[in-house]
């Protein structure tokens, strides 16, 4: 499997969901990586950019993942980045860097803010062979002060069909795929959802996509999300106006190749989880 390096009843209390959650102050610019464009700068204030460090890169850490901002304090993002990940280590070798357009952050020192990460929980069901459970959350070591190019998407509560049909974003500074088209800016693509016992078919996944993922893209390809974008949100706008994280770019064959869209982990099916490691920690 090639995967994307590189996404009841809830207990009122820190995860319930936070008043003023998937707006924003900065106006994106929609067109109908791969086959994305440039996002504007700010309009994504829940992306977060996952950094480890480097010692090649002048800013001393690199761009490894993506994530999303859910609250003051928690970043919601993919398991398989982490995987292998020795708690020990979080606060030396990672940074969270949110409010930034470029990704090495050069440019955005005015907006951009790097976090240190103090802890990390991954689904404890986390299969690194079929990317089941490919979830994870981290705590960053102090709160976020919310402004106008950091802010936090919402959590979903109804399942991704009745919600998130159309008009899904994703977002990221994964590869295009294009040698010359590096992604030093935040990207942003519009695509569909996927009904699953499509994405199941014998000439596309086989099987393969589980009841808590779900695909979204085009069956010609083109347009996808790619190595680097793994973490990142996939995002709708629902009926009260507001932007929700339904999924977590979680894996795929190739990018952008046909009848092989992208996987995200839907995270609504796992909203008791999120809320119980949130409320408990």
């Amino acid at each position: 499997m090639n995967v994307l390096l590189v996404l009841t009843l809830f207990v009122a209390a820190a995860a319930a969901q936070i008043s003023g959650c998937g707006k924003q102050s900065i106006v994106p610019v929609l067109p109908y990586i791969v086959g994305g464009t440039e996002a504007v700068k700010g309009s994504w204030p829940w992306q977060a950019n996952l950094r480890a460090e480097s010692k090649w890169n002048p800013t001393g850490y690199y761009q490894f993942c993506g994530g999303t901002l859910i609250n003051n304090q928690w970043i919601l993002t993919a398991g398989h980045c982490w995987f292998g990940t020795k708690e020990r280590d979080l606060p030396e070798k990672y940074r969270i860097g949110l409010g930034f357009h470029h990704a090495d952050g050069d440019g955005d020192e005015d907006v951009g803010e790097l976090h240190i990460v103090s802890k990390l929980f991954m689904h404890e069901g986390y299969n690194d062979n079929t990317l089941a459970n490919d979830i994870a959350l981290l705590k960053l070591a102090s709160p976020v002060t919310f402004n106008d190019h950091i802010s936090p998407a919402c959590l979903p509560s109804a399942p991704v069909q009745s919600a998130c049909t159309t008009d899904s974003i994703i977002t990221g500074w994964g590869d295009t795929e294009d040698p010359n088209n590096v992604p030093d800016y935040l990207q942003q693509v519009q695509v569909p959802y996927i009904p699953t016992e499509t994405c199941n078919q014998r000439t596309w996944y086989n099987g393969e996509v589980f009841d808590e993922m779900f695909c979204a893209g085009y069956a010609d390809g083109g347009v996808d999300t790619c190595q680097g974008d793994s973490g990142g949100p996939l995002v709708c706008k629902e009926a009260d106006g507001n932007y929700y994280v339904h999924g977590i770019t979680s894996w795929g064959y190739g990018c952008a190749d046909p009848r092989n869209p992208g996987v995200y982990t839907r995270t609504a099916y796992f909203r008791a989880w999120i809320d119980n490691i949130i409320n408990n920690n």
